[in-house]
């Protein structure tokens, strides 16, 4: 079945609504932890700084836990890039998103939550057994590559059973990132391999999963998403209709007719 996408006008307002749903859900969790998958880059950015608005208000996060998808890794090894480097996801993560959400919270006077979660490129297995250990991932944000169809680091091609793996990253994303991190200004700065949760890590253990799409460059993916019915194996951002409790939301720029 085929995704009714919830169009708003601006990607600052798809940021508000989709902290909106983070913040219902963390209120309804009993008391526990609660998971938020994470991808790092451009298009979740709206709703870390409306969550970090929430968090100066005195919104109590300190339960929330950040559960990376991916990062980039080591040229030669089985390492995460450094996290001070500004493309390092673990690094993203801390600058972000917990950093911004501490600084609300030391406004507020609340307690501020710590916990970041980042696969393990030398046992990737053992993220998707933590993840089913906790529970699984209460809330997915997920994104889509504007002209590949990439969902975290997992490349056209990557097999629907797909597990947390390292895989290597095709022109295409890496292009496609270049315009996430200005550094990159050619592309062989950019890495060519990274660990990332699979599409089967996405689908089975997530209870919602929310898609963002926003800008006139992912207008693309945004037609090819709303008429997708299954998992197509050449743009894995399709998997979304078929994780359970799934949500799209895109603004007006995304959603315009190409």
């Amino acid at each position: 079945m085929s995704l009714q996408p919830i169009v708003l006008p601006d990607a600052d307002a798809v940021g508000d609504e989709v902290a909106a749903t983070i913040l219902d859900r963390l209120a309804a969790s009993d008391g526990r932890r609660f998971l938020l998958g994470c991808p790092s880059g451009r298009t979740a950015m709206p709703v870390y700084r409306a969550l970090a608005r929430h968090a100066a208000l005195g919104t109590d996060l300190s339960r929330l836990v950040i559960v990376m998808m991916d990062d980039y890794v080591e040229s030669g090894s089985l390492r995460r890039v450094a996290p001070e480097l500004s493309y390092s996801c673990q690094g993203f993560a801390q600058r972000q998103i917990l950093g911004p959400i501490a600084d609300g919270c030391t406004r507020a006077g609340t307690v501020a939550p710590t916990q970041i979660w980042v696969p393990d490129p030398a046992d990737p297995q053992r993220y998707d057994e933590t993840i089913d250990a906790a529970g699984g991932i209460d809330l997915f944000l997920l994104a889509t590559g504007a002209t590949d169809g990439h969902i975290a680091f997992n490349q056209p091609g990557t097999a629907r059973d797909a597990r947390t793996h390292v895989t290597e990253l095709g022109e295409v994303t890496r292009r496609d990132n270049m315009g996430t991190f200005p550094e990159f200004t050619q592309l062989d700065m950019v890495p060519t391999r990274g660990v990332t949760v699979g599409v089967d890590t996405i689908a089975a253990c997530s209870r919602e999963v929310i898609m963002i799409i926003c800008g006139d460059h992912k207008r693309g993916a945004y037609a090819r998403i709303t008429a997708a019915e299954a998992y197509e194996q050449d743009w894995p951002a399709t998997v979304v209709v078929e994780c359970k409790n799934p949500t799209l939301i895109a603004d007006r720029a995304a959603a315009e007719r190409i």
